[in-house]
């Protein structure tokens, strides 16, 4: 006869009055049948009762929802101890939670907090210098004049051509910046990216379409030509140029709204791996399994999300009493969740201060490492798949 473990959470509804199971016709001898699990309640409910319903099964009401955050907040570490002594009844299971908050925390962050419009826009004119531009100038005109000489002697006259116009243009700014300093910043050779090239020996070789990208390529001997993965990256950056006609500020913002975008992908990545570097760190006490890590990484993210929450709000909050009051909001918030983590370490895996102390050292610096590569690796994928 199969057995039925109970998961789910009582209804809140009466029960009824036979005694029968509506699902499998078992005989029942309490509220749930042993056979199948179906709760023993009229089939028949109201609006207001399915909503109450749906309310307590997503929120716990019954005290789940509420313990879990708890001890996930104000107990650091001990919420996964419960969970691997077996005691998991009471408190929301580990993936659940994450799913939820997580989902909760980005879906307040993208609509109320993000700003993807002036992150990352800067005002290069600021404390800007005459002299500044000029030197730019012409350095850029010292590394085109390189490539037109390679271009030169590879008989590729249509793109040596298209670069000395653009060394052109660079001695018709250079003079303008000579009479008139009110033009720094201003100039069209400064304004235009240098960035979609091909690099030969050191030198670079302008392109600005694919085309013309391409035709530079196919016109150079094999064995100087971009490698797959070099030729990858320059013709999507040909291409991103192409599509918004050079204005970097705005690439540069496009990319970024797409990375923003893709972090919640890039902190789902960045669970088994921070686990798995716990799993090194305390390989030596064979009672932890890698599953034990993973779950007290994921309550350490479902408390950071809470957390970091809770520290956008007030932030918020207080700039509008006191604008710097927003950025000592943020930054108590840091060292809070810098303490919290140093102490769900030292309870979780119940070690001497100094030992949990030399760890979260450890573990805080090896996760710089691996935050900021998973952030180099996403921010270039964001840029790698705009079309």
């Amino acid at each position: 006869m199969p057995i039925f473990i109970k998961i789910s959470t009582v209804s809140h509804l009466p029960e009824r009055a036979e005694k029968v199971c509506l699902n499998c016709n078992a005989v029942l001898e309490g509220r749930f049948c042993h056979i199948c699990g179906q709760e023993n309640i009229a089939p028949r409910e109201s609006f207001w009762n399915m909503l109450t319903h749906f309310v307590f099964d997503l929120f716990h009401f019954d005290g789940k929802f509420f313990s879990t955050i708890k001890y996930l907040l104000f107990s650091p570490g001990i919420l996964t101890k419960e969970h691997l002594k077996g005691r998991r009844a009471s408190y929301l299971h580990p993936i659940r939670m994450y799913v939820f908050t997580s989902a909760f925390f980005f879906l307040i962050f993208f609509n109320f907090f993000q700003d993807t419009q002036g992150i990352i826009k800067i005002n290069e004119t600021t404390n800007r210098t005459v002299a500044g531009d000029i030197a730019k100038l012409n350095e850029k005109k010292q590394q085109l004049e390189k490539s037109k000489l390679v271009l030169d002697k590879l008989s590729a006259k249509s793109q040596s051509d298209s670069l000395q116009a653009i060394i052109n243009q660079i001695n018709n700014d250079l003079l303008v910046l000579q009479r008139d300093s009110t033009m720094k910043g201003k100039v069209k050779s400064l304004n235009t990216k240098a960035e979609s090239t091909t690099i030969i020996n050191g030198d670079t070789i302008r392109a600005k379409t694919l085309a013309e990208y391409d035709s530079t390529q196919n016109a150079l001997p094999p064995a100087i030509r971009n490698g797959y993965v070099n030729n990858k990256l320059k013709r999507q950056v040909v291409y991103l140029e192409e599509k918004y006609n050079g204005n970097y500020y705005e690439i540069r913002n496009v990319v970024w709204e797409k990375f923003v975008h893709v972090i919640p992908q890039l902190l789902f990545v960045s669970l088994p791996l921070f686990a798995f570097v716990l799993f090194l760190l305390y390989s030596r006490r064979k009672t932890y399994f890698y599953s034990d890590h993973l779950v007290y990484t994921l309550h350490v993210y479902c408390a950071f999300f809470i957390m970091i929450l809770a520290a956008l709000i007030l932030s918020a909050a207080a700039g509008y009493i006191y604008t710097p009051a927003s950025e000592w909001v943020r930054n108590i918030m840091g060292l809070i969740l810098l303490f919290y983590w140093y102490k769900s370490i030292r309870h979780f895996y119940g070690q001497s201060r100094a030992k949990s102390i030399l760890k979260f050292i450890l573990l805080y610096l090896i996760n710089i490492v691996l935050m900021l590569t998973l952030f180099i690796g996403f921010f270039l994928f964001s840029a790698m798949t705009i079309h």
